[in-house]
């Protein structure tokens, strides 16, 4: 009879897909038998009501960052939580239950905060008894709405994330540090740079920044584009502009005009061979990216960032001195110049991700979900 894993998740941004999506990968590279796994959006499959909420984080993230980091801090108390737990409940409890009643799974996993005390309550209205594991994706500073002291176990990515689980309540024994999941794709069989900038038609030599602003393609990319072309640096640069199609047109029309060699995508499933390709990249803040450029040993310089959410990974690029971090194009310009020009600075950077950065993560968890079927 073939196991099953069930995992729980909400498309609230990108990251959390990504790392259901990396577990899922590195079961089926561990386990090698038979095993179901499924991924469901909590919100857009048992609640319609509750996902009309859910589809607002991609806007407000966009057009009112301020207020998001605001309603993150708010929310960010145990009594509000539960407030809140109560509210939503009657909207999304029963379908969740059923959907668990449906599926009989073996193992759940949860790798979203808001999702966690409300299947707790429908797992327990099931009568069964299914292991349910949280997977934090906030490698630094986590919200109280991820702890769960009554789940089987919770995997967070470093010691801060774990003393702060502790401190909001979370039992010592039930936390193991593991790192933030990646896709195995980003350390499994990675290839050597030149191999892979031939097969991109890149130049073999140059130094490569990649300039990637999430999904939405945040971080004023163009601004510091131009700031290069006035500069006459031996470099090439990738960018992946994501859903912002205003600014893949706008590159894409101007490419001749630049004094380096560009190369644009939209938004792409290609992002570990196009990493493999780089030896820089300029990104936002996101957990899930900084995991992934560190896994492929790339110095990040970090350009922008969610207020609450995203500012415990900025400090920790800068802590752990893996990285530089500023919001002003000319400065971000000024860093890559010295990066490039001073050996030294770039390869303590890359010394300090070696010893930092945990790229089997998914593996790791991967084996601890097992270890419950």
């Amino acid at each position: 009879m073939n196991k099953k894993i069930l995992y729980l998740f909400s498309d609230t941004g990108g990251g959390h897909r990504s790392a259901a999506t990396a577990i899922v990968h590195a079961v089926e590279h561990v386990y090698k038998k038979e095993i179901k796994q499924e991924m469901i959006d909590a919100f857009s499959q048992c609640s319609g009501f509750l996902n009309i909420f859910a589809k607002l984080y991609a806007p407000v993230i966009k057009y009112t960052p301020k207020l998001w980091g605001q309603l993150y801090y708010w929310l960010d108390d145990q009594k509000k939580l539960e407030m809140l737990e109560k509210i939503s409940g009657p909207f999304i409890l029963n379908e969740l239950k059923k959907l668990i009643e449906e599926m009989d799974p073996d193992v759940i996993v949860s790798v979203h905060p808001m999702v966690n005390h409300l299947t707790i309550n429908a797992i327990r209205q099931t009568g069964k008894k299914i292991p349910f594991i949280v997977v934090i994706t906030d490698p630094v500073t986590l919200h109280r709405a991820w702890i769960v002291p009554d789940v089987d176990l919770t995997i967070v990515a470093t010691d801060d994330a774990k003393k702060l689980a502790m401190q909001y309540g979370m039992p010592e024994e039930k936390i193991k540090i593991c790192g933030m999941p990646i896709d195995p794709k980003f350390f499994l069989n990675t290839p050597w740079k030149q191999k892979a900038r031939k097969k991109s038609k890149l130049k073999p030599d140059l130094f490569t920044v990649l300039m990637m602003g999430g999904g939405e393609g945040a971080g004023r990319m163009d601004e510091i584009i131009e700031n290069l072309n006035q500069l006459d640096l031996k470099i090439q640069v990738i960018v992946i502009a994501g859903r912002n199609k205003s600014l893949e047109q706008k590159l894409k029309k101007d490419i001749s005009k630049y004094k380096f060699p560009l190369k644009v995508y939209g938004f792409t499933d290609k992002v570990p061979e196009i990493m493999a390709e780089s030896d820089l990249i300029v990104t936002k803040a996101g957990p899930g990216t900084i995991a992934e450029a560190m896994a492929m040993n790339l110095p990040i310089i970090i350009t922008s960032w969610l207020p609450g959410q995203e500012e415990g990974n900025v400090e920790y690029v800068t802590r752990e001195n893996v990285g530089k971090v500023s919001q002003d194009p000319e400065r971000v310009v000024e860093m890559i110049q010295e990066i490039i020009t001073n050996n030294k600075v770039f390869e303590e950077m890359k010394a300090n991700i070696l010893r930092a950065s945990r790229p089997q993560a998914a593996m790791d968890i991967a084996k601890e979900i097992i270890a419950y079927l």
